[in-house]
């Protein structure tokens, strides 16, 4: 079990007052449990806040359950959910290695998977993401600072992968901010700075209401995948089961 801090010890160790603490709970950043009237938090926390890499066990034989992953099936789920929210979709590994293509839905994010350097930089966050401790914030950021949501596709009751639901800010940008940091990510990866900023004035900003929609339509269409997978797997099952029978059945004749 992860060593809880009391409220004190969070603010002596992140040099931050108490109405700050609340403030970050309220607004997703920090993770917490309440013992009573008292709240109490994971020491992870502290590392995450700090920007230490913090991963989620992973089970080793994860990659044997997803073999038969059915990725064309699973892209065609990933483009109607993401045509109708408005967002980007990718399915990766507990890992964070991709089991589907990206579907993505804004100008900015097609540029950025266009170049292979930037689309290392994507994978790497999409890793990120996908090791990321579970007391984590409700969206987690990219490199190129788009927000994304994850939810777990689960196999036989076990964690098997997950859906990386994004590619949007939560907030308006601060454009100062934004054009420095569209100007770094230019000069990294050898892009035009004109056209990754006229690309970056399309990426959608979601409201409330649509942060609360996305949060609640990832954990559904996850859950559709899921279903394929089961699916499947029953009916690969059942045409091993009349395989084998076929192969008996001569034996009957004779």
């Amino acid at each position: 079990m992860a060593e809880l801090l009391t409220t004190k010890q969070l603010q002596d160790l992140l040099k931050i007052d108490r109405i700050t603490v609340y403030r970050m709970l309220n607004d997703g950043r920090l993770k917490g449990v309440k013992i009573g009237n008292q709240w109490r938090f994971p020491r992870n926390e502290i590392g995450r806040l700090l920007g230490e890499e913090t991963e989620d066990e992973v089970p080793e034989d994860s990659a044997n359950i997803l073999t038969d992953f059915p990725s064309d099936c699973v892209q065609k789920v990933q483009e109607i959910y993401a045509g109708i929210i408005g967002i980007g979709a990718i399915s990766v590994t507990l890992k964070g290695e991709t089991l589907t293509e990206p579907t993505f839905s804004n100008p900015f994010c097609k540029m950025m998977l266009s170049n292979p350097s930037s689309r290392a930089a994507c994978q790497a966050s999409w890793r990120k993401i996908a090791l990321h401790t579970t007391g984590q914030p409700p969206f987690q950021v990219c490199h190129a600072g788009l927000s994304y949501v994850r939810s777990s596709i689960e196999f036989n009751d076990r964690p098997a992968a997950w859906m990386i639901s994004g590619q949007f800010y939560t907030n308006p940008t601060d454009r100062e901010k934004e054009q420095e940091r569209l100007q770094q990510l230019a000069v990294k990866h050898d892009l035009p700075i004109s056209k990754l900023t006229e690309a970056a004035s399309k990426i959608p900003v979601l409201n409330k209401s649509q942060q609360t929609q996305v949060q609640d339509w990832a954990p559904k269409v996850a859950s559709t995948v899921q279903s394929i997978l089961c699916e499947r797997s029953d009916l690969l099952g059942r045409l091993e089961r009349i395989a084998e029978l076929s192969a008996i059945q001569p034996t009957l004749h004779k």
